[in-house]
C-alpha cells in the first residue's frame, strides 16, 4: 500500500472537516425593531386627531404593543397613555407627550368628537389581546 505523507494527510483531514472553508460570522437573530405610533402627520402633537388615527388603526385582536393600542383606554389609576401606549408611573418608557393647545372652546369640540368615537364598537372593549393589562409590556423590549 502507498504511504500518505503527513502534509497530505493533514490536507485530506482539513478538507473533509471543511477547515479550509472561509469563516463566516454566525447569523444572529436580531431583536425585533420596536415601533411607536407615527404621529408625525399631526406635527408630533398627541391631540384628539392623532389619538383618533391611532384608535382607528388599533386591532384589539392583536397583542397590545407600542404601535397597536387604544389611546382612549385608561389604566387602573385613570391615567391616559402617551403615544407609545405607556402610562405614567406604571409603564417602562413613559414619555410626556406634546399636548395640543387647550381652551374651553377646543374642549367642547373634543367632547363632541369623543361622543362619536364612543359609538365605535371597539371603544369600550376589554379582555382582548390588544387591551390594557398590567402585564402588557412583559414580552416587549424598551419603548422606542
Amino acid at each position: 500500500p502507498a504511504q500518505i505523507s503527513a502534509p497530505e494527510m493533514l490536507s485530506l483531514v482539513s478538507q473533509s472537516l471543511s477547515l479550509n472553508a472561509p469563516l463566516r460570522p454566525t447569523p444572529v437573530q436580531r431583536a425585533v425593531s420596536l415601533q411607536m405610533a407615527d404621529i408625525s402627520a399631526f406635527g408630533g402633537i398627541w391631540g384628539i386627531e392623532a389619538k383618533e388615527a391611532v384608535f382607528n388603526a388599533w386591532d384589539p385582536e392583536k397583542p397590545k404593543d407600542y404601535d397597536n393600542f387604544n389611546p382612549f383606554e385608561r389604566n387602573l389609576d385613570g391615567a391616559m397613555s402617551d403615544e407609545n401606549g405607556c402610562f405614567p408611573g406604571e409603564s417602562r418608557g413613559y414619555k410626556v407627550p406634546n399636548r395640543p393647545d387647550a381652551s374651553w372652546a377646543i374642549m367642547q369640540e373634543e367632547a363632541k368628537k369623543m361622543e362619536e368615537i364612543k359609538k365605535d364598537p371597539k371603544y369600550g372593549l376589554s379582555g382582548k389581546p390588544g387591551c390594557y393589562s398590567l402585564k402588557w409590556q412583559e414580552k416587549l423590549g424598551a419603548p422606542p
